[in-house]
């Protein structure tokens, strides 16, 4: 049986999770081969202001960091 945490994350689970983005990004997040798991990470971990720490301690770093950019670049910039 196929272990699920490491397929990637399908458009349908990026857009629930993210929301409404752009087809463009969505298809950025896509080529990350991020897990679903990375996806809800890199999300919280922009919504929580950047403080949020994956289990080791540390901040998201590889699929998670890469949609985590890919977001963050999404953001409006506040004034």
């Amino acid at each position: 049986m196929r272990d699920d945490s490491s397929r990637p994350a399908t458009t349908s689970e990026i857009r629930g999770m993210v929301g409404d983005v752009d087809d463009a990004v969505v298809t950025s997040i896509r080529r990350t081969d991020a897990s679903p798991a990375e996806v809800l990470l890199a999300t919280q971990w922009l919504h929580g202001g950047g403080g949020l720490e994956d289990e080791a301690g540390h901040e998201p770093h590889g699929a998670a960091r890469a949609v985590y950019e890919i977001l963050a670049a999404e953001e409006p910039e506040e004034l």
